[in-house]
């Protein structure tokens, strides 16, 4: 009854979650290209992930009336694409986009917007009447008051449903980890790692959005248990459930590749052990001698690939053309990703870092290099799975933009800039976001491991050689941005390992026990929900578990100081800043930068949208698209200084305040800026208020 309640509770706490939060940064994009996959069983949006996620989070919406009931209707050539900007309907930005997004990598995001956010076509007509400036979707002003009946879509209902398929992912992870340690370390042990694991905010945040990362976690750690029951005894079922999940973690994300690392480390001390192999298909089947054990685990591997393979065709509907209608040669730019980030390696190993200012001339010596060939071996191979077909082209196309992308991702830590990554970004990750109390936990089952000589059993082994693994992976290989979200699977097993704990409280008193059991669920759940910094004031979490910072951090109010990103700022708080506004009957419209590709129109938030180079939504006109557009961005940031009047609201998401990717002027201006402004109050953490005019102090800012 127990675990049920927890699992329970767990459930609740990312419903709540996913209900609360508005759409992160890639949601917005991953809901739309998963409809896409089932609906049109085309796969040209969104190719940065392998499609078994989003088409899995898009099963409940199947029988849902979505707008638009099919697409390519207007049949566009390529040669024909119009500006987005100038289109009069939300159902020609779409055909528009649609046919973009095979070889431009941002009409996806068009797609998208025009698909979650499309405005209704009397809308735009009733709107021109009262201001015939309004000419489609694009000029619609963030000043205007939009219902939810004035878009073609309801998102958050969409979205909403979506994510429920990963709660129930979580759920499936949290049974898992039970299992495991009960089976190791007994029912005790099994508790305090459900606890663990139920009680960390992070994982309840990623278990209430559509995030690759949890679905990862997820079918890595079942993957690796039923790898570790065969180790034990090889069986059928746990044979066929890990080729299963090991193939679904490959058709899930690209970065499920150090699992091929993890499987060779875990199974060679098996190899070589002295002890039997039992397995349940008789004499016939033996495991005995090195030779037979190499190739058993030789052609099991094998088997993992072939059925690996299998699943990711399945997952394209065995077409290698990303496009339904598309030519049987493909369509997607495969050798230009290629060829540039072989280019911007090169590139890179020459001039080691690259700062905003020299980021033109970058760009430049990179175009000139990707007219040649790629030397480096991963290149040569997608070129060649490409030429053969060896494996679907969107997957090629976005396993190549996937190793592209992070080298020229810029890093924020601790106040701290860099034009690529901090060498200890993942240790100030885990310590400043992981839970004190499960910091003091895992560094105790470390300890009581090494006394009781734990360290010395192939248990701890197989689960340590897998920790050890991903933790390489993320560190050496991981994007340049810090993205604690990349650590989620380590998680997992070290609450799997603090099982270790679970053996010890069992040798203790029972008066002892009980007082230590209290004490620990206590500690476990209070430190999920309130963050003691200062101590008399803790900070509530509950329902914001993405911005979750630990006293070391000082809290979440001061983790925009720290890391931001999807660490902290993901675009989720719209919802927060409505209620902000309505509690406060802000009813002028504010100043917004906002970090995410939500549309606060949506969320009949009253803005004015701030010049792109200050972090404006990029797909919403501004008073300052013109300047913009014609290469005047600094006319633009001084006219938009010009206009600001005191006592007006200026709201700015943490990541846009930080500027991680915005650049040095950009911090400079919200410096200048933010002198003459008085600091009021943070919208979940994750977005800053200021009030313009200066004021009393305030401790705060």
């Amino acid at each position: 009854m127990f675990v049920v309640t927890i699992i329970l509770a767990f459930a609740f706490l990312a419903i709540s979650f996913a209900r609360h939060s508005a759409p992160t940064f890639d949601e917005v994009v991953r809901l739309p290209a998963g409809i896409s996959y089932l609906r049109w069983h085309d796969y040209r949006l969104n190719p940065d992930h392998p499609p078994l996620l989003k088409k899995l989070v898009t099963l409940p919406l199947v029988a849902e009336p979505i707008w638009p009931a099919e697409i390519g209707r207007q049949n566009i050539a390529m040669n024909q694409l119009a500006d987005w900007r100038t289109l009069p309907d939300s159902r020609a930005v779409l055909e528009n986009a649609w046919t973009g997004a095979s070889v431009e990598y941002f009409q996806q995001w068009i797609f998208a917007h025009a698909f979650l956010y499309g405005v209704r076509d009397e809308t735009i007509a009733r709107l021109h009447r009262a201001d015939p400036t309004v000419v489609g979707p694009y000029s619609v002003p963030g000043t205007q008051q939009l219902s939810k009946d004035d878009f073609q879509n309801d998102s958050d209902r969409l979205l909403f449903r979506a994510r429920l398929v990963i709660v129930g992912l979580g759920v499936l992870l949290a049974l898992c980890v039970y299992t495991w340690s009960r089976e190791l370390f007994g029912v005790p042990a099994a508790i305090l790692s459900l606890l663990l694991l139920c009680f960390d905010p992070n994982m309840i945040a990623h278990s209430g959005l559509i995030s690759g990362d949890l679905a990862e976690t997820f079918f890595i750690v079942a993957a690796l248990y039923f790898l570790w029951r065969i180790c034990r005894r090889v069986e059928s079922v746990s044979l066929v459930l890990f080729l299963l999940c090991f193939a679904a973690a490959f058709a899930a994300k690209f970065s499920a590749t150090s699992f091929i690392v993890i499987f060779w480390v875990a199974l060679l001390p098996r190899m070589f052990s002295p002890a039997a192999w039992p397995n349940s298909f008789g004499t016939r089947f033996s495991l005995d001698g090195l030779l037979r054990r190499f190739l058993f685990v030789l052609a099991f591997f094998v088997f993992a690939l072939l059925t690996t393979f299998l699943l990711i065709w399945a997952m394209y509907d065995f077409r290698y053309s990303a496009v339904k209608n598309g030519s049987g040669t493909g369509t997607l730019p495969i050798e230009q990703a290629v060829y540039r980030q072989a280019a911007m390696k090169s590139e890179l190993k020459r001039v080691d870092s690259v700062t905003d200012e020299e980021r033109a001339a970058f760009d430049a010596r990179v175009a000139q290099l990707a007219q040649a060939k790629p030397r480096n071996l991963t290149g040569k191979l997608i070129l060649f799975a490409a030429r053969h077909h060896i494996l679907p082209e969107a997957y090629l196309y976005g396993f190549a933009h996937t190793n592209m992308d992070p080298l020229m991702r810029r890093s924020f830590l601790r106040g701290h800039y860099s034009p690529q990554r901090f060498r200890s970004a993942y240790f100030w990750a885990f310590v400043l976001k992981t839970p004190i109390p499960t910091m003091f936990a895992i560094t105790a089952a470390i300890i009581f491991a090494v006394v009781r000589r734990t360290v010395r059993t192939w248990n701890f082994f197989f689960i340590a050689s897998a920790i050890v693994v991903f933790f390489m992976s993320i560190t050496v290989f991981a994007a340049g941005n810090v993205s604690h979200r990349y650590l989620l699977p380590i998680y997992p097993l070290l609450y799997l390992f603090c099982g270790v704990l679970g053996a010890e409280w069992l040798r203790l008193s029972p008066t002892r026990r009980r007082i230590i059991a209290i004490s620990a669920v206590l500690l476990i759940v209070v430190s999920s929900q309130f963050v003691f910094y200062p101590p008399w004031r803790p900070a509530t979490i509950h329902p914001h578990y993405l911005a979750y910072f630990n006293e070391f951090a000082g809290g979440p109010w001061n983790g925009y100081r720290t890391l931001v990103d999807s660490n902290l700022d993901w675009g989720q708080e719209l919802k927060d800043l409505r209620s902000w506004l309505a509690a406060r009957n802000v009813t002028e419209p504010i100043w917004l930068s906002y970090f995410g590709m939500a549309d606060a129109r949506w969320y009949q938030i009253s803005h004015i949208n701030v010049p792109k180079v200050l972090g404006g939504y990029v797909l919403e006109a501004s008073p300052y698209s013109t300047l913009e557009d014609s290469g005047a961005a600094d006319k633009a940031v001084q006219k938009f200084l010009d206009d600001l009047r005191p006592g007006q609201y200026l709201a700015i998401s943490a990541t846009n305040l930080a500027a991680v990717y915005l650049g040095p002027h950009t911090r400079a201006v919200w410096k200048h800026l933010l002198r003459s402004c008085t600091y009021v109050d943070q919208v979940g953490y994750s977005m800053l208020i200021f009030r313009l005019g200066r004021e009393e102090p305030n401790s705060g800012e």
